[in-house]
Order: structure tokens, then sequence, then C-alpha cells
């Protein structure tokens, strides 16, 4: 389980970068960032979603982070190919993983699915990440009651115990690589609605536990204003966590006072 210091900064490499050399590269440069930033930054500052094949090779030379996977499979040990099921991810190094994430769904990847992921992810104690988001508002706020709707089946029959090991993460698809992302006050009535959801489940004590992220055309410009005003515990970051200059700036924008 992944000790989160708050606010929480996570990265999604996609496909990025094309070698492990590259990789490896990025995550020195990255480091030596943070190690020698004039922003007091935790030891721990940044969650980093890589390739599968990257995770055992940037787990050994991170220091100043946790790296991750940006998917898992909802099968268990058994005849199943060309798949990585939790235990598997967890020890070839992982710390955590992504489940549901808007282009992962757009694939075809149905609720049962999503909710058979998180379980064995969250089983095997592997830190996971759950996306929710909507592609379009609609003026009536149907999309809250839909977002609410989603939470509960995809987590309906999770232990709450295992409620330790998640978060959270909204992304509207509509603000995703556009140019204008969600506002905070979007945001945050989207926080209140999931945690809603949450306490529906298991109560507002567990659902307290459970720590919620923005993700959606996040700029260091931004950042901050998300945390501070959007209800949100941290961030999910596509594109600008494939920058060096840019994922350190929105780091350290999270933590300057």
């Amino acid at each position: 389980m992944i000790k989160c210091t708050v606010p929480i900064i996570v990265g999604n490499w996609k496909t990025t970068p094309e070698t492990l050399d590259i990789a490896k590269k990025f995550i020195k440069q990255l480091d030596k960032k943070i190690s020698s930033s004039k922003t007091k930054l935790p030891k721990k500052s940044y969650l980093l979603a890589v390739t599968d094949i990257f995770i055992p090779h940037l787990n050994s030379i991170s220091t100043r982070g946790y790296i991750g996977s940006q998917n898992v499979s909802g099968t268990g040990i058994g005849q199943v190919t060309g798949v990585n099921i939790p235990s598997q991810l967890l020890t070839g190094g992982a710390s955590f993983t992504i489940v549901g994430h808007s282009e992962v769904r757009k694939q075809g990847e149905t609720v049962d699915a999503r909710a058979h992921k998180v379980t064995l992810a969250l089983q095997s104690k592997l830190t996971t990440i759950l996306c929710f988001g909507e592609h379009t508002r609609d003026k009536n706020g149907n999309y809250l009651s839909e977002l609410e709707e989603d939470v509960k089946q995809t987590l309906s029959l999770v232990d709450r115990k295992l409620f330790e090991n998640l978060i959270i993460a909204y992304e509207p698809v509509w603000a995703i690589g556009g140019n204008t992302p969600a506002t905070a006050s979007e945001c945050f009535e989207v926080v209140i609605a999931l945690r809603r959801a949450l306490a529906s489940l298991v109560g507002i004590d567990y659902a307290k536990k459970v720590h919620v992220l923005y993700g959606g055309a996040v700029a260091p410009d931004n950042a901050k204003n998300f945390i501070e005003e959007g209800g949100v515990d941290g961030l999910l970051i596509g594109r600008a966590s494939q920058d060096v200059s840019k994922f350190i700036d929105i780091i350290n924008s999270c933590y300057i006072k």
C-alpha cells in the first residue's frame, strides 16, 4: 500500500516514451529536479503510471516517486494469454494501478469488468486509482446522477475494508486533451456527488478514507486551483506528465504556500 501524501500527483505516460533509455533518463532528471527544488516537497512526490514492461526497470531507479501500471486485467492466475494479473504487477515493482481510464472504457470495458478488476487489484493490496467521468454535460445535471450510479455499480461488491487502498479519479472526458478544463466549481460539485455515492455504499467514515483526484487538461497554471477550490486531494495528469519541466512545475505549484 502506498502511503499517500496529499496532494497526490499522478502522471500517466500512456504509450510514451519510445524507449526504456529515454524513460530512465526522464526519471533521473525528474528526481534530480525534485531533490534540488526550492519548494519543500515530500520524499515521494509523484506517482507515475508507465507501460508495464518499464515498471521493474524504473522502480529500481526511482527515488522520489512510485511507479505503477496504467491498467490491469480482471483475471486471476491460470490459462489466459497476454495479460498481467495484479499480483504479478505488484511483485514486478508496481505500487499502484489505474482502472477504468476513459481510453480503456472506450475500447469496450464494461462496468462488470471494471468491478472485477478493482476487486482483484485491491485484494492484492495494489493501490488502485479508479476513474469516473462524463462524456458530456446536460443542463439538468443528470450526469451527476449517472456518475453516482456508476460508482455504486462498480464498487457495490467491494469489501469496505479494501477502500483504504482505493483512490477515485474524476476525469471529465470532454476536458481530456482539450483546451478547456473543467472549472474548480464544476469539479467541486462532482466531488460532492462522488463522496455521496461512496458514503451510500460504505458509510461516511470509510468514504472519507478515499482520496479523490481530478484529471483533464491540467497545467502548471491551474493545478493548485483544483486542489484549493475544486475539493480534490490531487491530480491525474496525462500529457504534462510526459514533459519533465511541465511535470515538475505542476508538482511544485501544488506545494507552494
